[in-house]
């Protein structure tokens, strides 16, 4: 028998059985006495030799992020080894390149590295990359349950009050018709998704009610022989183009403004993005963006991650988010 049978025999996840054996985190008293029943029904036996394994630390947590060819994931990641350093740890950094697949093959290598704990900067495999460190009893943050519903509120709920103030702009400034620029496979991914999905969707609510048309422009991939996004290129020399542009992240904004490249920034257009770094205000014009201060949000979930290891309770109060609207120079008054 395995935590796998216990799982599927009480009707939970594997890392409510975990949480249910360790009393490592929030499990409801009746949630937990049906995974106690269930272990006793199959005579599971939690293997003591696992249990003292992860009771002994290496002094090394993992981090994993999507790409490390984003500047604000590297922002991130700055923040979560200066906190690991200061608590005595090392950083194992991990990147999906945007496949579940890889993701796990990166989870099970911290696994054989018998890390301490995960920070998850980015999650595309969802549940079943969860799983890998809920067999092994290892910790991770943002952690599962309530804690990370909170998380994820208050994260959209800071941001969302950035995005309204940066649409409110762009009607003040007179435009009237918008589009806002995806991957459809990052619309897609449960785990991640739902906060480009709740962008769109406020900046929807917000110009449905102004009488602003949005678009959502679908790059197909991100150019890698050097081209211009053709759905970018043709929507923007379509009769009535958009005369604003948002990118959903800081990823594809470059392939954005490449694809914009035979039009003025901001006499043409007005171009957004999602996510700050240097070059965005290196850049001419300077970027006008919805910043986050990964820095801070990281340091936070190291901290919420090196308590959890020493055994410590969880709450949301743990992550303060910080989402603003920054405008620069690439947005202006819609062209007449």
């Amino acid at each position: 028998m395995t935590i796998k049978d216990v799982a599927a025999h009480a009707g939970v996840s594997i890392a409510t059985v975990s949480r249910a054996i360790n009393d490592n985190g929030y499990v409801a008293a009746e949630v937990k006495a049906r995974v106690l029943a269930s272990m006793k029904q199959l005579g599971f036996r939690p293997s003591e030799r696992a249990r003292s394994m992860r009771s002994s630390r290496t002094m090394t947590i993992g981090a994993i992020v999507s790409e490390l060819v984003n500047p604000v994931h590297l922002e991130f990641l700055r923040g979560v080894e200066k906190t690991a350093n200061e608590g005595g740890y090392v950083v194992l950094v991990v990147s999906s390149q945007g496949s579940p697949d890889k993701e796990r093959e990166s989870l099970q290598r911290m696994v054989a590295e018998r890390v301490d704990g995960v920070v998850l900067g980015t999650l595309v495999g969802g549940r079943k990359s969860l799983a890998i460190l809920a067999e092994h009893n290892i910790a991770h943050v943002p952690p599962p349950g309530p804690v990370a519903a909170a998380l994820n509120s208050a994260w959209v709920a800071e941001e969302s009050a950035a995005t309204r103030d940066m649409g409110r702009r762009l009607i003040e400034l007179g435009h009237r018709r918008v589009a806002y620029v995806v991957l459809q496979e990052t619309l897609d991914r449960r785990s991640s998704g739902f906060h480009h999905r709740a962008r769109f969707e406020v900046l929807k609510e917000l110009f449905s009610d102004a009488g602003v048309t949005l678009d959502l422009v679908d790059m197909a991939r991100l150019p890698t022989d050097g081209s211009c996004s053709e759905e970018v290129v043709a929507h923007s020399r379509a009769p009535g183009a958009p005369t604003a542009w948002v990118a959903c992240n800081h990823i594809l904004l470059p392939y954005l403004l490449d694809a914009l490249s035979g039009l003025r920034i901001p006499d043409d257009v007005s171009v957004v993005g999602y996510g700050d770094s240097i070059w965005a205000t290196a850049y001419r014009p300077p970027i006008t963006v919805i910043s986050h201060d990964t820095y801070r949000e990281a340091r936070s979930l190291t901290a919420m991650l090196l308590d959890s290891i020493d055994g410590k309770p969880l709450t949301s109060a743990h992550i303060d988010y910080r989402s603003r609207f920054i405008e620069r120079e690439s947005i202006g008054p819609a062209p007449r």
